[in-house]
């Protein structure tokens, strides 16, 4: 449990991923900033989580989607540990303006909130 503390107040600072506030029961809701490649899919996958996606969303003239997901509140753990690599690996494969980008949406898009869920 203190772990996932650790990883809540890490994701707070950064701006490629949301967690949405919706009432469920047995999931967590998320809005993730990913390439066209679907480079968070195979950290989905190393770090062993199961995502239902919901939705994706494009701007035009950007390489970016954002994703709606949500993760068996179970899995937050995990799912959080993913994307807090996605920034590195968004990098190494040569997309150098993702956090810019990811920061730009979060002040456009989202006023800069940050969401948080009631109960982890």
């Amino acid at each position: 449990m203190e772990e996932l503390e650790k990883t809540m107040e890490k994701l707070k600072t950064m701006k490629h991923c949301l967690i949405l506030r919706k009432m469920s029961l047995f999931n967590q809701y998320f809005a993730f900033l990913d390439s066209e490649d679907y480079l968070a899919d195979s950290l989905f996958v190393q770090h062993k989580v199961r995502v239902t996606f919901c939705a994706e969303y494009q701007h035009k003239d950007k390489p970016y989607r954002v994703i709606l997901c949500r993760c068996r509140k179970k899995d937050i753990e995990r799912f959080l540990s993913a994307m807090v690599e996605l920034p590195r690996k968004m990098l190494i494969c040569g997309h150098q303006d993702y956090l810019e980008v990811s920061e730009e949406l979060s002040r456009t898009a989202f006023g800069d909130t940050r969401g948080v869920p009631e109960s982890a």
